[in-house]
């Protein structure tokens, strides 16, 4: 945690599965590929293992995760899971949710869950008293701890108060500020304004074609033009509010004659696009991809949900989901899909000053935040266009 973050909004390309318009080109009749055709080569080189056994230990993690999941539909009541290796932690509050757990192959822990973290994130937020020093707060389901993250000037009273906190730990980082890079590509031009990324598209309870994307992309309601300079769509709904406490989930309004796709743009790190068959929230430790404009497809794992982040300038963003995924200015809006299909976000920041290159994957190193596509399709009751 030692990089400046930025939120790269303003900015990127029309990385995922876009809303499209007519100009662009429908996907192909071949049989779409997976995000893990692409992850499996680069889990492969990161672990020094066959593309197959990459394959074969993702397919794992998936099962387990959609073991997992049955739980919740079955009312055992779990509160967050991480993998640790190729285990699958399941936390708990009583014997009974850890036997149930147990049953099916998975491990239980009774401790710290999310909403327990959580909720040690509000007082230490509050400890803080509006600071502008606190730069972050971060729940660790597997370390059972909230991370306080300070900037190195940060007064020793501050750096007491949050460590008076029972469960957080305090760090030292350097100050967060956001940024605007203009990046030529596949844009959403924003008038008035600059530029910035298409989100995931979805349909309303009424039936009206919209789409989710990060709150301060469409924050002043601007028209939508495509790069063509076509106009598509407008912001009609923002959460982001510069300067002060917010949410950074927006939507736009689709025109109704263009067409939001069901698919993620991969920006050239797969051979065409790929599907999305859902929207979920992938426990933290699972693989997980985004396509950006200025960076393409990098790769990471999901590290953390629920993360506040305190911009310079007084914003503070919280709900972001924090990943080891590599962003640079240019990728705000950019799209995050887990290796089973489900879209987990679009990019809220990043830190400043790394350079991910391009189509990296898992080796560009680094981190990012995300708004989670499931909370801001809850709030908006948008249900996720899917293939």
């Amino acid at each position: 945690m030692k990089h400046r973050v930025l939120a790269v909004g303003v900015v990127t390309s029309a990385v995922v599965a876009a809303a499209s318009v007519s100009a662009w080109a429908a996907p192909s009749a071949a049989p779409l590929p997976t995000p893990d055709d692409v992850v499996a080569g680069f889990v492969a080189q990161r672990d020094g293992v066959s593309t197959e056994q990459a394959r074969q230990s993702l397919e794992r993690k998936a099962d387990r995760q959609r073991t997992y999941e049955s739980l919740d539909r079955r009312g055992v009541a779990t509160d967050g899971a991480y993998f640790d290796g190729e285990r699958l932690v399941v936390l708990v509050d009583s014997p009974a949710a850890a036997r149930s757990v147990q049953a099916e192959g998975l491990v239980a822990r009774q401790g710290r869950g999310q909403s327990d973290l959580d909720a040690i994130a509000r007082t230490a937020q509050a400890a803080a008293k509006g600071s502008s020093e606190l730069v972050s707060l971060t729940p660790d389901l597997a370390g059972q701890t909230v991370v306080a993250e300070v900037a190195p000037d940060a007064p020793a009273s501050l750096r007491s108060a949050l460590a008076r906190v029972a469960g957080v730990t305090v760090e030292e980082g350097a100050p967060l500020t956001t940024q605007a890079d203009v990046v030529p590509g596949r844009i959403m031009d924003l008038s008035p304004g600059t530029n910035c990324s298409l989100g995931f598209p979805g349909t309303t309870s009424s039936g009206n074609n919209v789409l989710l994307t990060a709150g301060h992309c469409v924050e002043g309601l601007p028209d939508i033009l495509d790069a063509n300079g076509t106009h598509i769509g407008k912001g009609v709904s923002s959460r982001f509010v510069t300067g002060a406490a917010s949410v950074d989930m927006g939507l736009m309004d689709i025109d109704a004659e263009d067409v939001g796709r069901p698919y993620v743009d991969t920006r050239g790190g797969l051979s065409g696009n790929v599907p999305v068959y859902g929207a979920s929230k992938n426990p933290v430790g699972s693989d997980i991809c985004k396509a950006g404009n200025t960076t393409g497809w990098t790769c990471g794992q999901v590290q953390a949900y629920n993360v506040t982040v305190n911009y310079q300038g007084g914003t503070s963003v919280s709900g972001l989901a924090r990943a080891t995924v590599c962003t640079e200015g240019g990728d705000s809006g950019g799209a995050y899909i887990g290796t089973n299909n489900y879209a987990q976000g679009m990019t809220s920041g990043g830190p400043v000053g790394v350079e991910c290159g391009f189509n990296a994957g898992y080796g560009a190193g680094s981190y990012s935040f995300y708004q989670p596509v499931v909370d801001a399709a809850s709030y908006y009751g948008v249900t996720v266009a899917t293939s």
